[in-house]
């Protein structure tokens, strides 16, 4: 069998061993250890900003959208009284064209009828000499 003998050297190795240890742990494992718990609450506090921005910009996007149907809903409305207000004036002028043309139509009515009264009176002036003519084409002879 295979004897092992505690040596000095053993210890040393083992005490060597633990203050290695210690040292790391103390001058390497703990600064790394602290750093990544800093990048993990720094991480941490990104995604917290994060959602809150994210938030943020969700309730403006819906504000906008809001904003935007409040707009579009009173342009439709303006865009109805100005429709009405074209359809009033529209009346109004058709009115006012329809008024015009019958006070013109009154004029030239009696114009017309002037003009045609006066045309039986001068043709009632010569109506006597030409039924008088006429009589004499169809005798063939003078009335005299």
């Amino acid at each position: 069998m295979v004897s092992i003998t505690p040596d000095w050297s053993v210890l040393i190795q083992v005490v060597n061993f633990l203050l290695i240890i210690i040292i790391l742990n103390y001058f390497l494992f703990r600064p790394i250890r602290g750093i990544i718990q800093e990048r993990k609450e720094k991480m941490q506090g990104f995604e917290t900003d994060i959602e809150q921005i994210s938030g943020q910009a969700d309730e403006r996007g819906q504000e906008i959208e809001s904003r935007l149907v409040d707009i579009r809903r009173e342009g439709f409305d303006q865009k109805e009284v100005v429709k009405g207000q074209g359809l009033e004036d529209e009346k109004r002028i058709i009115a006012q064209a329809n008024d015009q043309a019958g006070e013109a139509m009154k004029a030239i009515t009696a114009q017309i009828t002037d003009e045609v009264g006066a045309a039986r009176e001068a043709l009632r002036a010569d109506l006597e000499v030409f039924s008088r003519e006429l009589a004499q084409k169809v005798l063939g002879r003078s009335l005299s």
